[in-house]
């Protein structure tokens, strides 16, 4: 159930993700899962669609304005509780904080380097299903083969950096696990 959060992030924190927002945009995530509970208190902010146990919207989230969120206190509780890959480890000293930004200043640019391969009005998601396309066609232009590695390198930039590895776009090996 939606209910207000208690405390703020750090600020460090809250500037890392409000510079990102990543996980609001549909960059990371086609979707966002929602309870029941919530379903029914955000129905009438999100177009949802209701599931067997659950309901999900699809992103991009409407409510993310400049990477900003307008219901924030209201948010959902995936939303909520969701930290990236990046965030965790800066969280956890694992990086200083001038690496995570760096990472998100990376993951921006690839972004907007691969804005000239969309198509007019392409979410990154639509471009993922024309990938799948493409990349089963017997033949492809440089042109489509070009989009191929762009977006790929994008998601795999993605999975690295911000991503979950139960989440991760492209199946990632251990290292100590030989390739097939």
């Amino acid at each position: 159930m939606t209910v207000p959060e208690a405390d703020a992030p750090p600020l460090l924190e809250q500037d890392l993700c409000t510079g990102c927002a990543a996980c609001c945009d549909g960059t990371l995530f086609t979707h966002v899962e929602v309870t029941r509970d919530e379903e029914q208190a955000l129905g009438h902010r999100f177009a949802m669609q209701s599931r067997e146990t659950d309901a999900i919207f699809f992103q991009p989230c409407p409510h993310s304005v400049c990477q900003s969120c307008q219901i924030y206190t209201m948010r959902p509780e995936t939303c909520r509780t969701f930290r990236c890959k990046t965030l965790k480890a800066m969280r956890a000293s694992e990086i200083e904080s001038a690496e995570a930004f760096r990472r998100v200043d990376e993951m921006l640019k690839a972004r907007e380097q691969l804005q000239p391969f969309l198509i007019a009005g392409e979410t990154l998601n639509a471009a993922r299903d024309r990938r799948a396309h493409i990349a089963a066609k017997p033949e492809r232009t440089a042109v489509e083969t070009a989009f191929l590695l762009k977006l790929t390198a994008f998601d795999l930039l993605l999975d690295r950096y911000f991503r979950d590895s139960r989440k991760a776009m492209f199946l990632q090996r251990s290292s100590g696990q030989a390739a097939a």
